[in-house]
């Protein structure tokens, strides 16, 4: 496999399993891989076959297709869509983890303005998905 297509694969894993919370070792695990393995994958300094990706792919939550859509040429342009939707995600939960505390600390106002902002960003993700999906030609979101 390429040098870069290994990074960028190596890339994408990381995003999805830093995306779902889980450590190296974790995903390791669940893989049936030894935590230098994944550290060695997500750096783009080692090559895995169809197994393992089928294994990654599961307990990461998507399909093969995900992790290795569009690292054939096009990678530069994919990954800033991917890392834009990680970074969307992310300040998603944050905004509503904020409009959780304050709704428990009786601060009605700055939960509400927490709730729509949280919204706001789940529908730009929507959006998001969308482009991505016309720009892929409708084949899938993002």
């Amino acid at each position: 496999m390429h040098d870069g297509l290994l990074l960028a694969l190596g890339q994408r894993v990381r995003l999805l399993r830093a995306e779902r919370g889980l450590t190296q070792r974790e995903l390791a695990e669940a893989i049936g891989l030894a935590r230098t393995s994944v550290t060695n994958l997500e750096a783009g300094r080692q090559e895995i076959g169809l197994p393992v990706l089928l294994r990654l792919a599961a307990a990461l939550g998507v399909t093969p297709g995900v992790l290795v859509d569009g690292l054939g040429g096009s990678t530069p342009a994919v990954m800033p869509w991917l890392e834009l939707a990680h970074a969307v995600t992310a300040a998603e939960r944050q905004h509503r983890a904020a409009a959780d505390r304050a709704w428990d600390e009786h601060r009605y106002n700055d939960a509400i303005r927490e709730r729509a902002t949280a919204d706001g960003l789940h529908e730009a993700r929507e959006l998001h998905a969308r482009v991505v999906a016309a720009a892929n030609g409708g084949g899938g979101r993002g």
